[in-house]
């Protein structure tokens, strides 16, 4: 229990004391504590006119010696007490600044006067008077019992409380606002001490407290700290028992159980947590919750607030931005204190925001682009700052541009269905690079009631609304109206609507769809239909005649509107058949990834579709528009390799399906850089590659020089010959034209020696020189 302290005060007056020989009634002066007081003393004029020397004393009741003295012009005897608060005030007045509430009480003024004729002791104090002086002090706690008390059961329990001030103050007790009395459960008891009066009054109370759960007297409070140090939140409780256990909780999970933070925690006896080296995820609200077992435990909360470098989180690897319409790329920031400022880089370098027309970074460092264009494109990486610093740059995102969604299906402006059927609003769209998300609304609202249906070119979404049918009302339309016909009749069936709250009767309405002269000016003839039956069989038809059949509902309160009109043709089929559902999904994971051939494109078939893909066919794009790469890609084969790409350019590459003339939806969009891209080996026709045909010319081009300038050489030195022939005739055996024709099959044309001299015409013999130095080149590469 905490006690409630009140003052009143009650005002003593004390007696003058018995002193005997006054001259003058004693006076009575009141100040308050802290004011200054002037003590009146007057001195009365002597009888002939001149003022003798006389000394001035001022005494206090109860103190035998005096505590001011002054005598003319010396300087004053001032007891301690009084140092700097007494001095003199006109003749023999004693002025006190500030007073104190222990200066109240009786005082004497005394004249002692010199130089008097045999005085007589009366005469010789003539001069003097008491005064009495009172100091109002407002109370004040001298000492106060402890804020809480813990107390056992059964026992007793004494709380103390003194006060000063004057007049002497009354201390009351209250108990949860109401003022205690004594009791059998509680005694005032008031004690004073009368050796110094102006002691206060004691008073003692004695109360019972019972055990209970623990009571908060220091609860948590919110603390900010730096990442990566230690947070540390005090929670003090008292009880009685006092075995008291802290439970900490971080939000709503005990801290021992939350993954991250328990290996960091620790709880002390006293109740304080230390979360060491707090991360940003360990802000929050923390609860402290001391238990002792017995009833429902307390709780006390407090925030952490941590502080740490800006740090970008959940940076997406692809930007997509509409193209041609404004588009925004954000940098994702996690930062406390607020973010600075954010710096961006565009494949690399530095981003000028305003180089860009149209271009502006905003307050919490996105780049708003005002229309989205193939300047765009590139990597972007972003670095936040704040107070603290930065953690680092994002990782790299790609820009991609795409095509914002379009409808393929609007619904209309104005749809009327009776109440109690069925409505359906049918919606479609379509987007790069995946199908948009259709939502309905109603008012404001997201509608929920959505229904999903996959079509062969895209998404088709219907909005199925039930109309609350109203009590007491005509019949609505039959639904689901069905007729199967033969060669002169037809049996037409379907489902009721809502009767409208009575019972319900049926008739069938058909006419011929070409107007006949026989079926009046409507061209409709009606059959009732007996009892609450649902199906009829219309007869009389024409054959291979087109009719038209409807169906109508009526009760007591009137005819309901017509069901929906059905055609069908008497020779044996519906007018329309309903076509076989189609379907065909895109092909599936398209990726793209760069070789020394050029760029190999894999994808996987379609998920799902109702007969076997004829082929594929691959599109690329350097800008806006999508052209043909291969449209003959047979079905059993999922790569391509894109060649002769230009280089220094962003390509963008997508594949389709083909089954029976339909072309099913694109794929995902996949992009690749054409730069540093392996030069792509070129081939001949014979299949070898362009360096080994390269290599071939340039060896039969030496050999045919290499040829030529022995056939040189070789004429030239006949020709020397042939003249020292004619100087000097002689005959070589043709055996020596062997032997040199066997070594020009071995030796390379400049390693020939010159031919053996001979004596008949030699050329024959230099075409069969050049044949065999032929020979080798033409076994080199046979025909």
């Amino acid at each position: 229990m905490n006690p409630v302290f009140t003052l009143r005060c009650l005002s003593l007056c004390p007696r003058p004391p018995g002193v005997h020989g006054l001259r003058e009634e004693p006076r009575f002066v009141t100040a308050r504590a802290g004011e200054t007081v002037i003590l009146g003393c007057d001195v009365s004029p002597p009888l002939d006119g001149q003022q003798p020397p006389y000394v001035v004393e001022w005494f206090k009741f109860g103190v035998p010696i005096p505590f001011f003295i002054n005598f003319r012009y010396y300087p004053p005897h001032v007891d301690p007490e009084y140092t700097g608060r007494a001095s003199l005030y006109g003749k023999a007045s004693l002025q006190m600044d500030p007073v104190r509430s222990e200066d109240q009480g009786w005082y004497e003024c005394r004249v002692l006067m010199l130089e008097q004729q045999h005085p007589t002791h009366s005469d010789s104090f003539h001069n003097g008077s008491w005064v009495h002086l009172t100091v109002n002090a407002p109370p004040t706690f001298t000492t106060t019992p402890p804020q809480y008390v813990e107390a056992k059961e059964g026992g007793n329990t004494q709380l103390s409380c003194t006060a000063l001030g004057n007049p002497k103050p009354m201390i009351s007790w209250l108990r949860e606002g109401e003022e205690l009395v004594t009791n059998s459960k509680y005694s005032v008891i008031y004690v004073e001490r009368d050796y110094f009066p102006q002691w206060p009054v004691t008073e003692l109370f004695v109360f019972t407290l019972s055990t209970g759960p623990p009571y908060i007297v220091s609860p948590p409070e919110n603390i900010t700290v730096n990442i990566s140090q230690n947070a540390l939140f005090t929670c003090q409780a008292e009880a009685y028992p006092g075995n008291l256990t802290y439970t900490w909780f971080w939000e709503e999970d005990n801290v021992y159980f939350k993954n991250d933070l328990k290996l960091r925690v620790r709880i002390l006896i006293d109740g304080t947590l230390i979360i060491f080296r707090v991360k940003p995820e360990d802000a929050g609200k923390y609860t402290c919750s001391p238990s002792n077992s017995l009833g429902i435990s307390p709780s006390a909360s407090a925030h952490l607030t941590v502080q740490y470098p800006a740090r970008v989180v959940n940076m997406p690897p692809v930007i997509y931005v509409p193209r041609k319409l404004p588009g925004v790329i954000r940098c994702p920031v996690d930062a406390n204190p607020p973010v600075i400022s954010v710096k961006w880089e565009k494949d690399g370098y530095p981003l000028r925001v305003e180089k860009f027309p149209g271009w502006s970074q905003t307050p919490d460092g996105s780049i708003r682009v005002a229309e989205a264009t193939e300047d765009s494109l590139g990597t972007y990486t972003c670095v936040p700052y704040n107070a603290l610093g930065t953690m680092g740059m994002s990782p790299p995102a790609t820009l991609v541009l795409k095509d914002p969604p379009y409808f393929n299906v609007r619904p209309g402006g104005e749809y009327r269905q009776e109440a109690g059927r069925e409505l359906v609003i049918p919606c479609a769209a379509s987007g790069d690079p995946e199908i948009p998300t259709i939502t309905w609304r109603k008012g404001v609202e997201a509608h929920d009631k959505v229904m999903h249906r996959t079509k062969t070119r895209g998404p088709e979404v219907f909005l199925l609304m039930f109309v609350s049918p109203p009590p007491g009302t005509s019949p609505h339309a039959p639904g689901n109206i069905h007729v199967l016909p033969s060669i002169t009749s037809a049996n037409v069936s379907w489902e009721p609507g809502y009767d409208g709250g009575f019972e319900q009767t049926f008739s069938v309405w058909y006419g011929p769809v070409s107007k006949r002269i026989d079926f009046g000016p409507h061209d409709w003839h009606s059959m009732p239909v007996s009892g609450s039956g649902i199906w009829l069989v219309v007869t009389g038809l024409e054959t291979r005649t087109e009719y038209q059949f409807s169906v109508l509902a009526q009760n007591k309160l009137g005819t309901g509107p017509f069901s929906e009109v059905v055609t069908v043709n008497t020779a044996g089929s519906p007018l329309s058949t309903p076509e076989p559902l189609v379907l065909l999904t895109p092909p599936r994971c398209l990726t793209a990834n760069r070789t020394q051939h050029g760029v190999l494109l894999t994808w996987l078939p379609p998920a799902n579709h109702s007969s076997p893909v004829d082929r594929y066919i691959v599109e690329f794009r350097l800008g806006e528009r999508w052209e043909v790469l291969e449209d003959l890609i047979p079905a059993t084969e999922t790569e391509l390799i894109a060649r002769d790409l230009i280089q220094e350019s962003w390509y963008e590459f997508r594949v389709m399906a083909v089954m029976d003339d339909l072309i099913s939806e694109s794929s995902n969009v996949v992009g690749v850089s054409s730069t540093d891209l392996y030069a792509p080996a070129e081939t001949v026709d014979d299949g070898l590659a362009r360096p080994v045909v390269a290599g071939v010319v340039a060896t039969i081009c030496f050999l045919a020089a290499a040829v030529l300038f022995s056939t040189l050489a070789a004429c030239f030195v006949n020709k020397q010959h042939r003249r020292k022939l004619k100087r000097k005739p002689g005959r070589m055996h043709t055996g020596r034209y062997t032997e040199y024709y066997a070594h020009a099959a071995i030796l390379t044309p400049l390693q020939l020696p010159p031919p053996p001299p001979r004596g008949r015409d030699t050329e024959f013999d230099l075409l069969l020189l050049c044949f065999v130095c032929l020979f080798p080149v033409s076994c080199l590469f046979p025909p």
